[in-house]
């Protein structure tokens, strides 16, 4: 057995937090100033909608943790916010129907709140989370209006930026940065507020005072908190259990999860209506664009997970060339992004680095049986480069628990 690359506590240099001992003394210092209470309206003004730089990042929480945490002072880099929540490593299909929403982050494990746990106490920070009743995440429910409302105003009062899933948009992560009216009115930052929502402050943050009995599909789901920094980051030792729970995966309702969820994939393409498809699949009339927008789902997320697997792998590997499993795990990992962007994206005639091309050639391509009967072998590509990082991340966390 070799030495491990790292104690199992530890985290790659590259990154740790650029001002821990700073931001300890900011957070200390926040919590013996008095906090204004029974504020009607409060607004954190200096966050932003994105990151700043070329950002590349299309998964919404890793997005919106990062901005949350780089507004607080401790820099975060996305690479290590998708990897530590274990979004890197998700993959799921919904087995009951053309699923556009199957690349939310919420797949990635069986329980919807684990990898928004995961993302914040990886960071060393407190959480908290509060989910509505009937929230369509299935989570159980342990939040009314009124507990959202005195979460949000306390978290924005102490200069807390709130990440949410919704208010604006499908259920999906966004921020919350200020309130109005008590907290019966909302602003923040949603990706999909450009076609989703209709009222805005003169800086662009949406604006929703009906954030909880829902508007056009629009309704908030659940809060959670960016807490104080109590502890380190997560090192890798746990970020690689984390991964190969996500690898592994489930059957959970409907959802076929981490390397299942690729036969779940292959077998769909190969079922739908098994011929050409001209506009209508499964007695829908927009079965066409529904199945094109399902099958991207899975793209996106391999796209943009596996390169950012890949990217923490190799730094890992960089830092400790004694240890070699790291760079065949980035190796692994690298494999399945070649496929996918020469192969897959060949075969939908699309051309997209940074994310899948959903437009009028691509889904001509898919409603082709014979692209579809192509992607299915190439799925059985990446379903294997996966297998193999899978086992290496098995074989390097026994050497590391070995060590500790």
């Amino acid at each position: 057995m070799s030495e491990p690359a790292k104690n199992p506590g530890q985290q790659p240099e590259s990154y740790q937090p650029k001002k821990p001992e700073m931001m300890k003394a900011l957070e200390e210092a926040q919590g013996q100033t008095p906090q204004p209470k029974s504020l009607a309206e409060n607004l954190l003004h200096d966050v932003p909608q994105s990151p700043s730089g070329d950002f590349e990042g299309i998964a919404y929480f890793p997005k919106f943790l990062k901005v949350a945490s780089d507004y607080l002072g401790d820099e975060l880099d996305y690479t290590y916010a998708i990897v530590a929540s274990g979004g890197a490593f998700r993959l799921a299909w919904d087995t009951a129907k053309w699923n556009c929403g199957s690349g939310a982050i919420n797949h990635t494990y069986a329980d919807a709140e684990t990898s928004f746990r995961n993302g914040i106490t990886a960071l060393g920070r407190e959480f908290k989370m509060l989910w509505r009743e009937g929230n369509d995440l299935g989570h159980p429910g342990n939040g009314t209006k009124e507990d959202f409302k005195a979460f949000i105003k306390e978290q924005i009062d102490r200069g807390y930026p709130v990440i949410s899933i919704g208010p604006v948009g499908p259920p999906e992560a966004g921020l919350i940065t200020g309130y109005r009216d008590g907290g019966d009115t909302l602003l923040g930052w949603s990706d999909f507020q450009g076609w989703a929502w209709k009222k805005f402050d003169d800086e662009g943050r949406f604006i929703i005072d009906t954030w909880w009995e829902g508007e056009g599909g629009n309704r908030i789901h659940a809060v959670m908190s960016l807490g104080k920094i109590t502890g380190p980051r997560m090192g890798e030792w746990e970020i690689i259990r984390n991964a190969i729970a996500a690898l592994e995966g489930s059957r959970d309702g409907t959802f076929a999860k981490g390397l299942a969820a690729y036969d779940a994939w292959k077998k769909a393409l190969l079922c739908a209506e098994r011929k050409d498809i001209k506009g209508k699949i499964e007695g829908n009339d927009m079965g066409d664009w529904m199945l094109l927008v399902a099958h991207g789902e899975p793209l996106n997320t391999l796209a943009d997970g596996r390169k950012n697997a890949q990217r923490y792998f190799m730094c890992l590997a960089q830092e400790h060339p004694e240890q070699p499993i790291y760079a065949e795990i980035a190796g692994a990992f690298g494999t399945l992004i070649k496929i996918l962007l020469k192969k897959v994206y060949g075969a939908m005639r699309s051309k997209a680095k940074h994310g899948y091309e959903c437009g009028e050639k691509q889904k001509k391509a898919i409603a082709q049986l014979k692209t579809r009967q192509e992607i299915a072998d190439y799925i059985d590509e990446m379903k294997d480069a996966d297998e193999k990082a899978l086992a290496l991340m098995k074989k390097l966390l026994v050497e590391l628990e070995g060590t500790s």
